[in-house]
Order: C-alpha cells, then structure tokens, then sequence
C-alpha cells in the first residue's frame, strides 16, 4: 500500500514511518468498534420472588375471585384512584417515598414545583424536607418520618401505633379508606391508607416496608397490598389480621412498634392539616441544630414569652454568625407562576415590615443564597436571614400570640390577609419541625 502510494523513488524511512501510522489508525479503528465488554456482575442477584402460601397474587384465579367479591362488596374505593398512580420504587429502600408519592398522586395534591419541562407533579426525590435522601437509599424511614413528610405536604395524617391498637380498630381505618357507603364513590370523600409492617411475619424476604392499601374484601376478611416494590412482589392479597399482626414487632430504629396511617387531603380546609409552606423548607440533615433549638427552648424560663432579641441572639450566635439560621432551614424554590410569584411577594412584604419593627440590632443584609445554594441553579427565593430569623421567633411564641405579634400595626397596613395568614402558616410549619426533631429518640 505504502508503496503504490507513494512510488518506488519514496525514501524508504519515510515509508516506514507512514506504514506505522497506518498501522496504528488500523488497531485504534479495531479497538474502537469493539462490542463493549459485559459489566461484570455485582455478587449474587435477583429476578422477583415467589410469593408465601400466606399471600394471594392478585392475577391468580384465587386474587381475581377476592377482587370479584370485594367489588361485590363495594370494597374497591382506594383501588382506582390508586392503582392510576401505581409506580414501582426508584430505590430499593424508597418504599415509603414511593408510597407516599402514589398517595399524593392519587390525591391531586399539586406539588407547586415543577417535575420535568412545564408538567407539576409529585416524585421521590420531592419529598426531603423531613429526611437525607441519600441516607434514605441506604436504611428507608421511620413511621415518625413518613407522618412528617405527609404533614410537611399538606394532608391529613392519622398515625396509629398497632402497638396502641386492636385488630378491630384497623379492620375499621380498613374500612374507612377502602369501602364505599353509596353508589358513587367518586363523590366521597377520599381517604387512604398506608400499613408499615414487617415482611417477614407474611413469610416474605426482607423486614420493614411501606405499602398502601388498595382494597377490602369482606368475605375472606384480606386486603390487597399494592407492593410498590414491584421487582420483588406483585400486588397481593393478605388475611387483615396477619398483616396486623406483621404492623406489632417493634422497629429498631425506634423502639416502637409500626403501625398504619390514614391520609387524606382538603386543599380548601386548610385547619385540619399542615398547610404548604412557600417560603421555606426543612430536611432531615438540619434536625440536629433543630434539636438543640428545642432543648434551647425547654431550659429557659416559661414564666414570660420568648422575645425577637433571644431567638436573634441564638440563631446568630450572638451576632458572631448571622448565617447560622440557615442551617436550620431553608429557602423555598421559586414560584412556578406570576401569580404565585405575586403572593411570594406579598408575604415578603409584610415580612420586612414586621422584622423592621422588631429589628434592634442588623446584621449584614445576607441571604440564604450566600450559603452555596446557587439562585440560578436551584431558583431559592432570596430571603434574608433576619427574615427567617423572624419566622422562627414567631414560631417559638404561643399559639394565639403569633396571631398579636401578625397584627401589629394592622391600622396602617394594606397587605393582604391572605398574607398574614400565611406568615402564620410558615411558622406552624417551622414550630412543627422543631416539635418533631426527636420524635426518633435521637439525642
């Protein structure tokens, strides 16, 4: 080849040299379209399990002939709602947020942030307000947890301990999410329920995990699971008084046992639940300074209310850093429309009003995107220490003494109070997530 192109008269190192590089172009072009080797395997994997005796798979004879029956007995209401949000877990230990996430779904409950390109709508990675997702993949949560993300979401949470209860106060939550009183039930109220149990009482592999309840069937008195862990267990059917009796040994993580919880949502009544918080959030990795704060709160005198000048004084370390509230909490995501954008700033508004009439001592005007959360990045409303500063004092105060402290000035004030009511909305959820900090018996 080198010869024919280059001619006898071509020196010859020359065509040596080239006969190299053709030759290296040759091997490079062979090692490139190479197939790609297999991925060497990770020990010993899994492709599903068989499910126990004690279990029903809902696509056997036998689970087709409960399914009958329970919509014989109008115990399908959670079934439809539920299973048009099945999803299979991102994680193996994503059970709880999975199953919350369906429950969201299932309950139209708007996340007010974006998934992907305009769409709204709920998926794990949503719910860390309450937790450390990366802690998350490797151990799950509790049932205190669970119970703080569903409230920090905004629904109804009614958390039983089956410890602290009998087979007949769970065959009646059972029948309360899953059974039918009329004709039509697209026009009841929805409610669901969710079990945390041990898997390994039903004589499944593995131990603690969250799934929602999808359906009664009177007759055989079972209740069909719907296993979000989809590459192990399929839906299936359980006798209610074994996966009773599966919610009663106690979890390690807590000393207590599981237990099961009834979710429900109102987005108009926004009294009987935890409203939505849109200036600030919480996670899991900030719960120890949120104890600390708590034990702050305990040891101090209860004879008089705590003033803005001990709270500032705290979450400054007495002026030394005037960012340490921020570790505590933080900014919430920027608004996805002009409308809310407008209530943002409403509430702002007020809020700087408020701070300025209590505010003694500035610190620097720094924000919570000072502390490495990137605004372009992330879209965090830039708000300023003292004003979270200020929503954690009203959190620390009294019930009806944040409504007093809201009302200051009110004769001269032209914000909203749809504003003000929501300022009192921020603090309940932020007295909420200090209230809880050790609902785990950390120290």
């Amino acid at each position: 080849l080198c010869a024919s192109l280059m001619g006898a008269n071509f020196p010859a190192i020359c065509r040596l040299h080239v006969f190299v590089i053709l030759l290296y172009l040759s091997s490079s072009y062979y090692a490139m379209n190479q197939p790609a080797p297999l991925p060497k395997p990770a020990g010993r994997t899994f492709y599903r399990r068989t499910l126990p005796d004690s279990c029903t798979a809902l696509s056997s004879d036998d689970g087709r002939s409960l399914f009958a029956s329970a919509l014989a007995h109008n115990g399908l209401k959670s079934f439809f709602p539920l299973v048009e949000q099945f999803t299979t877990q991102a994680e193996p230990a994503y059970c709880g947020l999975s199953t919350l996430v369906m429950v969201l779904n299932a309950l139209s409950v708007d996340p007010r942030r974006t998934w992907k390109g305009p769409w709204r709508w709920y998926e794990e990675s949503m719910l860390n307000c309450c937790i450390d997702l990366e802690e998350v993949k490797k151990t799950g949560i509790t049932l205190n947890a669970f119970d703080c993300l569903a409230k920090c979401q905004g629904l109804f949470v009614d958390t039983k301990l089956a410890s602290e209860s009998s087979v007949d106060d769970f065959r009646g939550a059972i029948r309360e999410a899953c059974v039918s009183r009329t004709a039509s039930p697209g026009i009841e109220k929805q409610t669901f329920l969710v079990v945390s149990y041990s898997r390994k009482v039903v004589d499944q592999t593995g131990d603690g995990h969250f799934s929602p309840v999808a359906a009664y069937d009177e007759d055989s008195d079972s209740v069909l699971i719907l296993d979000t862990a989809r590459f192990k267990y399929g839906p299936h059917w359980v006798p209610l008084r074994l996966l009773f009796e599966a919610m009663l040994p106690m979890d390690k993580d807590t000393n207590k046992s599981r237990g099961f919880i009834l979710l429900s949502y109102d987005g108009e009544d926004q009294s009987s639940h935890l409203p939505q918080s849109i200036l600030f959030s919480s996670k899991k990795s900030q719960e120890a300074i949120r104890r600390q704060y708590k034990k702050y709160l305990a040891r101090r005198s209860a004879a008089k209310p705590i003033t803005y000048d001990e709270v500032f004084s705290f979450w400054t370390k007495g002026g030394t850093r005037p960012n340490y509230v921020w570790e505590m909490i933080e900014a919430q995501l920027f608004p996805v429309d002009e409308e809310e954008l407008g209530f943002v700033e409403a509430c702002r508004g007020l809020l700087q009003k408020l701070v300025a009439g209590v505010e003694s001592k500035s610190p620097p005007n720094t924000d919570c995107c000072e502390q490495g959360c990137a605004r372009g990045v992330f879209r965090k409303i830039p708000l300023a220490a003292v004003e979270a500063i200020y929503i954690v004092y009203l959190s620390s105060l009294p019930a009806h003494m944040r409504t007093e402290e809201l009302l200051r000035g009110s004769e001269t004030d032209d914000i909203s109070h749809v504003a003000r009511e929501q300022l009192l909305c921020e603090a309940e959820l932020v007295h909420f997530a200090i209230d809880t900090s050790d609902l785990d018996g950390e120290e």
